[in-house]
């Protein structure tokens, strides 16, 4: 029992340390919030995640040249659109900015 007790009081500290890392954004993350290019591509991104929600609309607010190019519009575009679409994004992405899916 006392060396469950003892492996348990290492383990804790370390697990809770591990998992407030997983919440902060990384230097270069913040940096790229600070882009006039994640700003629009947050714009556009909101737009298409609100004009999905209105019937029959087929608006697609997205600049393609950005969006393959510019890592912070890319990044500001999916922010955005999750965001104003209220979903959630998947555990797996880590809760970053920049998850590289492709089907948003």
């Amino acid at each position: 029992m006392k060396r469950i007790r003892a492996l348990l009081y290492r383990i804790i500290p370390v697990a809770i340390a591990a998992a407030l890392a997983g919440c902060t954004l990384s230097p270069e993350d913040l940096a790229m919030r600070e882009q006039a290019s994640f700003h629009v591509g947050y714009g556009d991104g909101c737009t298409t995640s609100n004009e999905e929600d209105k019937s029959f609309s087929t608006k697609f607010e997205r600049d393609a040249y950005a969006f393959d190019n510019d890592r912070a519009y890319r990044a500001g575009w999916r922010q955005g659109y999750l965001e104003c679409s209220n979903r959630t994004p998947d555990a797996s992405d880590g809760g970053r900015i920049l998850g590289e899916r492709n089907e948003y």
